[in-house]
């Protein structure tokens, strides 16, 4: 099983705002939005769908599927990563930060917790 103490380590770093985990179809299955004012589950699947279509487009360009989406914008940078195709269970992680968050550090709680929840799910 897996609950939201899996976010607690992406939760402590400089300019975190909300964290969801989802299956790669956009099925939410944890979430933390308590700095956010949306709904993180309709945010989540939305920029879900854009990192499906990014994965067909680089894979249409023989570069392999998308491990990592980063987005700018003018208020935040939204990461979205993923456990890997080939994962035993294959997930999409999502986080958004303040534009003078640690991003760097966010990529690699990411990178830790995704293994996690694969473990947890699988």
């Amino acid at each position: 099983m897996i609950d939201e103490s899996i976010l607690e380590d992406i939760m402590k770093i400089k300019g975190y705002r909300a964290a969801a985990i989802s299956t790669n179809a956009g099925e939410l299955i944890i979430s933390d939005t308590q700095k956010l004012k949306t709904d993180l589950s309709e945010v989540s699947a939305t920029f879900n769908d854009i990192f499906v279509d990014a994965h067909g487009v680089s894979k249409q360009m023989g570069l392999g599927a998308a491990q990592l989406m980063e987005i700018h914008t003018e208020g935040a940078v939204a990461l979205m990563l993923c456990s890997g195709e080939e994962a035993r269970v294959h997930l999409h992680m999502f986080a958004i930060f303040t534009l003078d968050g640690n991003v760097t550090l966010a990529k690699m709680a990411i990178k830790k917790i995704l293994p996690k929840a694969v473990d947890l799910l699988a």
